[in-house]
């Protein structure tokens, strides 16, 4: 899912003869079978040549995909889930876990990241990013712009703190326009 919906961003924004050169110097297919599973190298690769392809540093490439996940892809392909898991921002990223736990049943395989929430959503909230996967601050940031956007509440999204031994998960603080 994430390596052909990377696909369809960079298409959509930069055409597929940049994509068909991303995946060459990636040495990676250049379409994705939705219902198969990509090794994580194949992902980074995939940034990594984008990168250099488009000329725009990885962080930037991630924050804006994260934001076309949360904005195009899930809506798209998800939509029932999503909308069973809540009706605006904070009721969405307090339930995520619960949406990654029914995609768990349609993808067997899948190693979701987990998400918590803490505060009351008066203005802002802290949300608790955890995953196996590393160097992903920056799709989360769009990910949860993008969120905001689809809710029709502009988020701005900071974040506090990287994982260290002692805490083993990312910290973003949520601002949300009312």
């Amino acid at each position: 899912m994430i390596n052909e919906a990377m696909r369809r961003l960079v298409s959509e924004s930069s055409g597929d003869g940049a994509w068909a050169e991303i995946a060459e110097r990636a040495d990676a297919p250049e379409t994705y079978a939705v219902m198969s599973y990509y090794d994580d190298a194949v992902t980074y690769a995939l940034v990594g040549a984008a990168s250099e392809v488009l000329g725009t540093p990885a962080d930037e490439l991630l924050r804006d995909f994260g934001h076309y996940w949360s904005t195009r892809v899930g809506p798209e392909n998800y939509s029932d889930i999503l909308g069973a898991t809540g009706t605006d921002v904070v009721s969405v990223l307090s339930n995520l876990d619960e949406m990654h736990a029914r995609l768990q049943s349609l993808y067997p395989g899948l190693r979701p990241p987990s998400f918590s929430v803490t505060g009351d959503g008066g203005g802002s909230v802290e949300v608790r990013y955890g995953s196996e996967r590393t160097g992903l601050a920056s799709f989360v940031v769009g990910l949860l712009e993008g969120l905001g956007d689809l809710y029709s509440t502009p988020a701005s999204v900071e974040h506090l703190s990287s994982p260290t031994s002692a805490q083993p998960y990312d910290v973003f603080r949520v601002t949300l326009e009312r």
